[in-house]
């Protein structure tokens, strides 16, 4: 008879055991990081396009394509030119050295002054955008060490510092309001965005938009 209670004290206390394991392992996650997986490759964007309306002449760029700085991406027809007009006001260039990521007309159609027709970007500056959850964002200090995964590149690991904390929330800058003006109310996290700059992307094929998972070191 001794056997059977044996092996139920064996199995409880397995069982504890795991149960107590599985609960000292999230109890140290939450205590000495912040993790999100809300979170992006981000990077400066120049949307470049002609100071004057006009017909565009040529694009000698595509998307994919570098681009120096004062290299010729967009020549409009000369004569779309108001009369006595600096000839060079019919020629964008690219003022930073970059990648093409997107060209939104072609040659013939006519384009406003200002409006943006190619986007440039510069895969040197990029970072990661990390949208913690402002419970925990008391947590978050500029300097802090980071691990960033990034989907698209299964198996690398980036390490990164905390280089700055918005002072508003995500929604602050969307176009839909979040906030409901009606007698009803539904509280929802709002989440606060966290840059991140990359310590050793050198050389990595980072793209605008793809997703990444941070882990943020809280306490070290």
């Amino acid at each position: 008879m001794p056997k059977p209670k044996a092996a139920f004290v064996a199995v409880l206390l397995f069982f504890l055991l795991t149960i107590g394991g599985i609960g000292f392992y999230y109890w140290y996650q939450n205590a000495h990081y912040v993790t999100t997986e809300d979170a992006y490759v981000d990077g400066p964007m120049w949307r470049l396009g002609p100071s004057v309306a006009g017909k565009i002449a040529s694009i000698p760029v595509k998307e994919g394509d570098q681009v120096e700085p004062g290299q010729e991406i967009l020549r409009l027809d000369n004569r779309s030119l108001p009369p006595g007009a600096d000839p060079d006001l019919a020629i964008v260039r690219s003022p930073v050295k970059g990648i093409v990521l997107k060209v939104s007309a072609r040659p013939g159609e006519v384009v406003g002054a200002g409006q943006p027709v190619v986007l440039v970007g510069d895969p040197r500056q990029f970072y990661i955008t990390a949208n913690v959850d402002e419970s925990k964002i008391w947590r978050v200090h500029p300097g802090q060490r980071v691990v960033v995964r990034i989907d698209a590149l299964p198996g690398r690991v980036f390490e990164g510092r905390i280089a700055e904390i918005n002072t508003a929330v995500a929604s602050t800058f969307s176009l839909i309001p979040t906030r409901s003006t009606s007698g009803s109310f539904v509280k929802v996290s709002q989440r606060v965005p966290v840059k991140i700059y990359l310590l050793d992307a050198k050389g990595a094929d980072l793209r605008l938009g793809e997703s990444a998972e941070v882990k943020i070191f809280a306490r070290e």
